[in-house]
């Protein structure tokens, strides 16, 4: 054994670790990938982990990408033509075609990926549209993201990852979406990708509500039409700054909007 780490892992180009209920609690086994880690570490030695019979990766394996194997001929030949790929740099995916034009399109929203940050454009761009951020139209959504190119499980993926981190509120019924609204979340982290001059709309809105705050029950739609901005863009303001207690206003039934007081502090925000 001593031979083995003398002369084998301590010249090795790569190290495959393979990994099954029998090796896994093994005390060479530990140490045989421990070595290899310290070989990684200071020589940039490939190690390649191979897992058999759905055991759970030991820790210092799982930030890596593994190989499964069945306990096949047919299994085990594929892992080892996974291997050999790997080792010689040989592609397993099909080549790449054309990018799509979605990738193009993509507005960059830090965080995001671009087939996500397209698709949140999307969202933010009906909402608009709408005037208000809940129950998009998301059939007519999902058809400018498809004639961009994303579509299939792709889509569906990136509609799941918006989820999950709250950019929308969507609910689905298997993998079909019943209804999905824009988060102000998502309406923050990417209203600039889309009104690229929205911070000075909003100083509009701001320099209105300070200098002649309007009167009566449509006051959004009034501070939209003096800013010249979208509906939501108006609403989703108001709604801040009434959260940071800089204003108050109550929305009834029908978009009718009232404004009860602005705060003095406001003048600030200008």
């Amino acid at each position: 054994m001593q031979k083995l780490f003398d002369e084998g892992l301590a010249h090795a180009d790569a190290v495959v670790v393979v990994v099954s209920r029998h090796s896994v609690s093994k005390a060479w086994v530990r140490e045989e990938l421990d070595q290899g880690m310290v070989s990684r570490i200071e020589r940039g030695t490939r190690l390649i982990p191979v897992r058999l019979d759905d055991v759970e990766v030991p820790a210092p394996l799982r930030h890596l990408v593994w190989h499964n194997a069945e306990r096949s001929p047919e299994g085990i030949a594929k892992a080892a033509q996974e291997i050999a790929d790997t080792l010689h740099g040989t592609p397993r995916k099909p080549s790449i075609g054309a990018v799509p034009t979605y990738a193009h399109a993509s507005a960059q929203i830090p965080g995001l990926a671009s087939a996500d940050a397209f698709l949140l454009t999307l969202a933010i761009q009906a909402a608009i549209e709408a005037g208000h951020p809940q129950l998009l139209d998301w059939p007519a959504i999902e058809q400018k993201a498809q004639e961009a190119g994303l579509v299939g499980a792709n889509l569906h993926e990136s509609t799941t990852a918006l989820a999950e981190q709250h950019y929308l509120d969507v609910r689905f019924v298997g993998e079909r979406v019943n209804r999905a609204s824009l988060t102000s979340y998502g309406y923050s982290a990417g209203i600039q990708a889309v009104m690229p001059d929205v911070d000075e709309g909003r100083r509009r809105v701001i320099a209105l509500l300070v200098n002649d705050p309007p009167t009566g029950d449509r006051i959004m739609h009034d501070l939209a039409d003096h800013a010249n901005l979208p509906l939501l863009v108006v609403r989703e303001l108001l709604d801040d700054l009434q959260l940071r207690g800089l204003l108050s206003y109550s929305l009834t039934m029908g978009d009718h909007t009232r404004l009860h007081s602005v705060s003095p502090t406001l003048r600030r925000q200008i």
